[in-house]
């Protein structure tokens, strides 16, 4: 099994695991007590967390004992170090959404290669999305964005959208007229954004709220894999495996639109 088929394998898996483990727990919609409800969500996104890092961790300590391991629930420094390869994973990329019956949530698997030449040293990355039975890798064969001139469809988190979405919309609306009015789709996981973009149900993913290396090393392998333009808010490239693991926001898009995107952070 090479490096990628391995990522593949571990993505899909993990997201088996994941979406088996929902499947079999109790039925937090059922119960008219919200209190109860709340409880059970939380149970249920802390056991998603911890199966599915534990089955990542382990597969990796058996299958690649040399190499470092970055996860959401354990990223330690001294673990890393010097290593040449750091498997950069998030078991549970979008608790809530899971722990709340949703799809849109994913498991993130990267490998950071400090010889790589590509977008961040990204050299390997699978983004798994269980619900819909879908797997992107850096080993499919690349697919260009596909012609669209239809309304500008803007991914946004859930929870917290960006407070300059305003401005770039009217930015959008005003370099773009003739694809009419733009419009703003809130979704969970990173890597179920890449996907829906990637699936060609959106354009744009937008985050200047800022999360961490896991949230986003897999997604940008795959998207920039498949064509897409992945850069920080200010227009830099990313750099992955550093000493502080917080990154500042995102821009994942078709490479038409970054432009104008940026003019309207900046």
């Amino acid at each position: 099994m090479n490096t990628n088929e391995l990522a593949r394998m571990l993505a899909v898996e993990a997201g088996k695991l994941l979406s088996g483990l929902r499947a079999h727990a109790v039925q937090i919609d059922d119960s008219l007590d919200e209190t109860y409800t709340s409880m059970a969500k939380e149970v249920l996104g802390n056991e998603g967390d911890r199966a599915g890092h534990n089955y990542l961790t382990q597969q990796l300590a058996a299958l690649r004992p040399q190499d470092a391991v970055i996860s959401e629930e354990d990223a330690p420094e001294s673990v890393r170090g010097n290593s040449q390869l750091v498997w950069i994973v998030d078991p549970l990329d979008g608790t809530s959404e899971y722990s709340s019956g949703r799809i849109d949530y994913a498991v993130h698997v990267a490998l950071w290669d400090a010889t790589s030449n590509l977008p961040g040293k990204i050299a390997v990355a699978s983004v798994a999305i269980p619900e819909l039975d879908k797997v992107w890798s850096m080993d499919d064969e690349p697919m260009a964005p596909s012609t669209y001139n239809g309304p500008i469809r803007i991914l946004v988190s859930r929870s917290r959208p960006p407070r300059e979405l305003v401005r770039v919309v009217a930015d959008l609306q005003e370099a773009f007229p003739e694809r009419g009015e733009v419009q703003i789709i809130q979704m969970g996981s990173v890597g179920a954004k890449v996907s829906y973009i990637l699936d060609g149900n959106a354009d744009v993913y937008l985050n200047t709220g800022g999360f961490f290396e896991w949230d986003l090393a897999a997604p940008l392998g795959v998207a920039c894999h498949h064509g897409l333009v992945v850069c920080q808010i200010n227009g830099e490239p990313f750099a992955f495996n550093q000493v502080n693991l917080k990154l500042t926001g995102a821009l994942i898009c078709r490479p038409e639109l970054q432009k104008i995107i940026l003019k309207s952070l900046a």
